[in-house]
Order: structure tokens, then sequence, then C-alpha cells
């Protein structure tokens, strides 16, 4: 989506940041994180009035936190008033005339700084999915074999590379919600993940699956941290999904 936003043209760029602000506050591990860096306290009507004069540019703030709540406050800005970024606040990011000049440079400057702290912030989840540090884990992956080694246990399971079958992908959702029964998960990790799970199943009974959702709920499901026999349980099935995503 952030991919999108960056090549939109200038024509459509206002419907797609509106897409992409209705992403990003529909997709709670993200939204979630945006919320927790507190609320925008800028006077954005007196922000945008001294950017349009195109002699000023937006504070964006002094901390990764103020970076993350003012650039979205600015979306958002921008969608509920429509404004014109090329033909008005974007000059003053650009010496250009060029109006996919003008779109471009302000999405370096502004865009890209919003982006990037979300995608540190992924990064992170990806890294802190729930491994324990008091227990060593060794995963390996060939020929769509998973082997997942916690001590002296041994967890197998196999990824179904060609063809979706509905039973096996039942069987593994019902392996993760079981295993999550004992991990001991709080009220928003286990609302988090029946609704990831939900978002599984019935993306991939449709006839064209849609990748981002899968991979959201994924990054959902992995944000989740459990027992080993729950980690075992979750790559079993993400190494299931990988033909879909």
């Amino acid at each position: 989506m952030s991919n999108r936003l960056l090549q939109a043209d200038f024509n459509d760029y206002n419907d797609v940041l509106a897409k992409y602000i209705r992403f990003l506050t529909e997709t709670e591990i993200i939204h979630d994180f945006i919320e927790d860096c507190g609320t925008c306290d800028q006077d954005l009507d007196q922000e945008f009035g001294e950017v349009k004069t195109g002699y000023a540019i937006f504070s964006l703030g002094n901390t990764n936190e103020e970076e993350v709540r003012n650039v979205f406050a600015i979306l958002k800005y921008i969608v509920v008033n429509d404004i014109c970024v090329h033909y008005g606040i974007g000059t003053s990011y650009s010496h250009s005339r060029s109006f996919p000049d003008i779109i471009k440079d302000f999405n370096n400057r502004v865009v890209m700084v919003f982006i990037r702290h979300i995608e540190t912030y992924l990064t992170k989840i990806g890294i802190d999915m729930g491994l324990d540090d008091n227990i060593t884990y060794n995963i390996t992956v060939k020929d769509g074999q998973i082997n997942i080694a916690n001590d002296n246990a041994t967890i197998n399971a196999t990824n179904t590379a060609s063809g979706m079958n509905i039973n096996e992908l039942i069987q593994l959702i019902k392996e993760v919600k079981s295993t999550a029964e004992s991990s001991d998960l709080s009220s928003e990790d286990r609302e988090t993940l029946n609704s990831s799970l939900e978002v599984v199943e019935e993306e991939l009974k449709s006839e064209k699956p849609r990748k981002g959702f899968l991979k959201t709920a994924i990054v959902g499901i992995k944000a989740i941290k459990g027992t080993a026999e729950f980690a075992a349980a979750v790559v079993a099935l993400i190494s299931f999904l990988q033909p879909y995503i």
C-alpha cells in the first residue's frame, strides 16, 4: 500500500492517499502503533496556511513518536480537506515545476518519514514474534517441510505447494487455536489471533485470495507471544500460506 502511494500519479494522488489512510486505520497492528505515538497537538490550519505560501515546510517533530503522529495527522488533513498537493503544499518541497516531480519530492521528504517508522516497527515485531529467550529453537525448511526443535521436542508440518487443501488449512488453524489455549494469551492477543485466523480462512476459501489481507493477518499472528508449541503451529500455518502470498 505504501508503494502504491509512492507511485501514484498526481491526478490520482488524493484518492490513493484516502485508501492508504483507511488501510492504516483498519489494520489494527499499525493503527495501535500510531495511537501509541500520541495525538498531534499542532494547529494544522495554521501549518497548512503557512506551507501553502511556498516559503515554509511542515514541522514534523523532534522525536520518532512526534514524526509518526504529526505526519499521519498531516496526511489525514489532506484527505479530509481535499488539499491539492501538487498545486499547493507540495511546491514548498520541490524546486521543480513538474507536478510528478513535486509529488515525488513531497513523498520523499514527508511521506517516507512516516513509512520508514512503520517499517522499523513491523521489523521489530517480526524479530519479537514470540520466541522464548530461555529456549533454543532450531528451525529448518527443506522442500516445503518444516522442522522445529525445542530442546528435545520436534514438530513437523508439510506445506501444500500445489493447490489449496482446505481440510489441511482447517486442521492447521485448529492446531494454532488449540496450542493458544495453553499459552495464557491476553484478551487482546486472543482477539487478534481469532480475527487473523478468520481472515486467513475466509480469504483462502475465495477464488482469488487477497495477498495483502493474508500478509496483514500473518503479521498479526506473528506478533503474538506463546509457548513453543504455539510457535511451531504458527510456523506450520505460515508455511502452508506461502504459495498464496
